[in-house]
């Protein structure tokens, strides 16, 4: 990448390296970069692969629009230049392609998970048990945080708090009416 700015007389004003999946919605350095755009801080947007930028084709759409408004060129090194027509329609195709194939995927674990409870599989973390609920309830009494009780009980926290939660609910009315 610094070698393909460095070619064309390009100055690197920021390099980052989002770990976060480019189909997230919550990308801040994506975020961080659409904004150099919008300040007119960068001309040029280098990616090393186009799904970096989005992995949703009405998502690189809209961003490629934005760009192309503000007028700032996005370039896969190498692969695509989205500032000629030839490298519009190679993302648009290649965007297509990986929206496909999260589809496929998307379809197979939810085909993998109906043929799981179809063969009487239970899926999911075990039901907490009633005698180590009451256990984690009676040290939340005792003044110890839901966190610590359950780590204690050997439940999970929520499997802890749910029960507790419901309690909490109907106790007051119950004390009320004097039932």
């Amino acid at each position: 990448m610094r070698n393909y700015a460095q070619a064309r007389g390009r100055k690197i004003v920021r390099e980052m390296q989002e770990a976060s999946s480019s189909a997230s919605p919550k990308r801040p350095l994506r975020e961080e970069v659409m904004q150099l755009a919008r300040t007119r801080a960068v001309d040029v947007i280098l990616v090393q692969a186009l799904d970096r930028l989005g992995a949703q084709l009405q998502d690189l759409n809209l961003t490629v629009a934005e760009l192309e408004a503000l007028g700032v060129a996005f370039v896969v090194p190498d692969q695509i230049d989205m500032s000629t027509p030839m490298g519009r329609i190679q993302a648009h195709l290649l965007s297509a392609v990986a929206e496909f194939k999260r589809e496929l995927i998307r379809e197979r674990v939810r085909a993998g998970l109906a043929e799981a409870r179809a063969s009487g599989k239970r899926l999911g973390r075990p039901n907490a048990t009633r005698r180590l609920v009451h256990k984690g309830l009676s040290l939340i009494k005792q003044g110890m945080t839901y966190q610590d009780a359950a780590e204690q009980s050997s439940e999970h926290f929520h499997a802890t708090a749910r029960p507790q939660e419901r309690q909490s609910r109907a106790a007051p009315d119950s004390r009320k009416t004097g039932r």
